[in-house]
C-alpha cells in the first residue's frame, strides 16, 4: 500500500516524507515543483486548487493501492488575505482533498490544521472551516492534527513566524542604533550599551513552540481517527523567549500588559508586527503529546543564530 501526500515540498511536508520512506512506505508526493527523488518516493505534478488534484489517468489506475492521503498543502501567512489566496488555497484544497479521497475510495484522510481556530486572522479561520467540511464528510476515517507554533531544528533552519518575529526586532534594533549613533554626533548622548524595546502582551502567558521532531512523530505515529493535539504541553512564556532573544542580541525586549507611552521606533515596530501580537498574550493548549522535551534557552539561542544566518 502507498500514502499519497500534498504540499511534500514544503516544510512540514518534507520532514514527513523522509520519515515515511525511512519505515519503509511508498511516498506519492502531489506538488506543482518537484520534490527531491529518493527511493520508494514518486513525484506526481498536481495542484491542490484543481479537481481531484489535476493528477493525470495514471493515478487513478494506481488509486486503489493508496490507503490514506496526508493532505499538508496551505499557506501559513497570518496577515490580511488581500489576493483571496490564503481562504481559496486552504478551503478549496481541502475540499479537493475530500472529493479525491472520495473519487478513489481511500478510506482514510489526515489534515494538518492548527492549534488556533479562534478566528483572529483568515488564516484560522480558514483551518476551522476546513475542520467543519471534514466532520461532515463521508470519509471513513478523518484524523485531524492540530500543531503549535512548529519551529525547526539544527538540520532544517525554518523561517517561520519566530524567525520572522525575530528578524523584525533586529531590524527595529538596527534602526535604534543608528538613530542613536546620529544624536551621539550632535548632541553628545552617551553609548547606548543595551536598548530596551517594550512589546504589548503578557509576559507570563504560554506561548506554545514546538519542535519539528515531535510534530512529525505524531503525525506519522497516529493512525486512529478524531483530533489530535500536537503542541507542547510545557511551552515557555512570553517573556522568557523574549529574554532569551534579547540575551543574544544584546537588546532588552519588555513584555508588558500596560499601556505605555511609545517611542517612534516602538510604534513603527508594533505595525510591523501586528499579524504576531494576539499570540504575546500567550495561550493554554490540551496537547495529546508525551515526553516532549523542553524549549530552551539554548534551543531557542541556536534558532536565532540560524535566523541570522540566514537573513537576506
Amino acid at each position: 500500500m502507498a500514502i499519497l501526500i500534498t504540499g511534500g515540498t514544503g516544510f512540514l511536508g518534507s520532514a514527513l516524507i523522509d520519515k515515511l520512506l525511512a519505515r519503509g512506505e511508498k511516498v506519492y508526493s502531489v506538488s506543482r515543483s518537484s520534490p527531491v527523488l529518493r527511493e520508494g518516493l514518486v513525484s506526481l505534478r498536481g495542484d491542490v486548487l484543481e479537481p481531484c488534484f489535476d493528477l493525470k489517468e495514471v493515478l487513478y489506475q494506481k488509486a486503489g493501492e493508496i490507503s490514506a492521503v496526508y493532505h499538508l498543502a496551505a499557506i501559513l501567512r497570518l496577515g490580511n488575505d488581500k489576493d483571496g489566496l490564503i481562504w481559496r488555497t486552504n478551503v478549496e484544497g481541502t475540499k479537493n482533498a475530500i472529493d479525491f479521497c472520495l473519487k478513489c475510495e481511500i478510506p482514510h484522510l489526515y489534515f494538518c490544521s492548527t492549534a488556533y481556530t479562534q478566528g483572529i486572522n483568515t488564516y484560522e479561520k480558514s483551518k476551522a472551516f476546513c475542520e467543519e467540511m471534514l466532520a461532515v464528510s463521508d470519509i471513513p476515517r478523518v484524523t485531524i492534527f492540530k500543531p503549535s507554533i512548529i519551529m525547526g531544528n539544527g538540520d532544517s533552519f525554518y523561517s517561520g513566524h519566530v524567525s520572522q518575529f525575530v528578524t523584525l526586532i533586529i531590524n527595529t534594533l538596527a534602526k535604534v542604533r543608528i538613530a542613536w549613533r546620529k544624536a551621539e554626533e550632535t548632541l553628545r548622548l552617551p553609548v547606548l550599551l543595551e536598548p530596551v524595546l517594550r512589546i504589548r502582551g503578557n509576559p507570563e502567558g504560554k506561548i506554545n513552540l514546538i519542535q519539528l521532531d515531535q510534530v512529525i512523530q505524531g503525525m506519522s505515529n497516529i493512525t486512529e481517527a478524531g483530533t489530535f493535539w500536537l503542541t507542547n504541553p510545557d511551552p515557555p512564556t512570553v517573556q522568557q523567549m523574549c529574554d532569551w532573544v534579547g540575551d543574544y542580541i544584546m537588546v532588552k525586549l519588555k513584555v508588558m500588559t500596560e499601556e505605555y507611552k511609545r517611542m517612534p521606533l516602538e510604534v513603527i515596530f508594533d505595525k510591523k508586527i501586528i499579524a504576531f501580537a494576539p499570540y504575546l498574550w500567550g495561550d493554554d493548549l490540551p496537547s495529546d503529546l508525551k515526553d516532549c522535551p523542553p524549549i530552551s534557552r539554548e534551543f531557542i539561542l541556536d534558532t536565532v543564530k540560524s535566523t541570522l544566518l540566514n537573513k537576506p
